[in-house]
């Protein structure tokens, strides 16, 4: 007999926390989905409440994933046209000044987009016929060479032809500065050393991956281009350059 104590009592147990289980309120859904090729899909109960997204996404527990996202935005392709006739007599004005830099870079147009993860807007690059002093003190027509460790550069050609130098070695490679001293990632120079040879015209698309040396060479008449810079959220502090 005293063996079967610890036998009763344990089943005494068992029957204890079924008959528990059985009289404890219901619980409530939670939210519950399964993978179908690379997608959450909800279960009802999650899209009734309405409160959470599939991963917790526009949780108001959590921070805001694009708090400085710009509006839904159009560009005509007209204005955009226009903005480049505008710009390339702006850079003819600016070239025969004496004093007007050692840039071939002209902003404007209708494109100005900036947030904490991407800019876009429009340039355009002047050719020059005669030497100047390069922002790196190389005597040269053309712009020094830029390479961004931080972000990609994404150009849309808009008018005019020319060349981009892209990747390669930068010879005369240099940290780039402003008025608060060296921005670190940032680099400037020329010539390139061993790069690829991209003929660009209106139309064009162009991808430069972030540490990728890459350098503009308009011909006669510039060209003008519309560019996206794509922070790859190395850095903590705004869009790098």
């Amino acid at each position: 007999m005293k063996k079967m104590v610890p036998v009763l009592v344990i089943g005494a147990a068992l029957a204890g926390f079924v008959a528990g289980q059985a009289l404890r309120p219901k619980a409530e859904g939670v939210l519950s989905g399964h993978f179908d090729e690379l997608s959450v899909v909800p279960s009802a109960i999650a899209q009734e409440k309405g409160e959470v997204m599939p991963f917790g996404y526009n949780s108001p527990r959590e921070p805001a994933l694009a708090p400085d996202a710009p509006p839904t935005t159009y560009w005509n392709i007209e204005d955009v046209r226009k903005a480049h006739t505008e710009l390339a007599e702006k850079a003819a004005r600016a070239l025969t000044q004496a004093g007007s830099g050692s840039s071939q870079s002209f902003g404007g147009g209708p494109v100005h987009v900036q947030t904490r993860n991407f800019s876009i807007f429009m340039l355009y690059r002047a050719h020059r016929e005669q030497p100047v002093q390069s922002l790196t003190k190389v005597n040269s027509v053309w712009d020094d060479a830029e390479m961004h460790a931080g972000a990609y550069d994404f150009y849309v050609i808009t008018g005019g032809t020319g060349e981009m130098i892209v990747g390669g070695k930068i010879a005369n490679r240099q940290n780039l500065h402003d008025k608060d001293g060296i921005i670190p990632g940032e680099y400037r120079g020329q010539p390139i050393e061993g790069g690829q040879t991209f003929k660009v015209k209106a139309g064009d698309w162009l991808l430069i991956p972030p540490d990728t040396p890459h350098q503009p060479k308009p011909d006669v008449g510039g060209f003008s281009y519309m560019i996206m810079k794509i922070n790859v959220g190395v850095y903590p502090w705004s869009l790098v350059r």
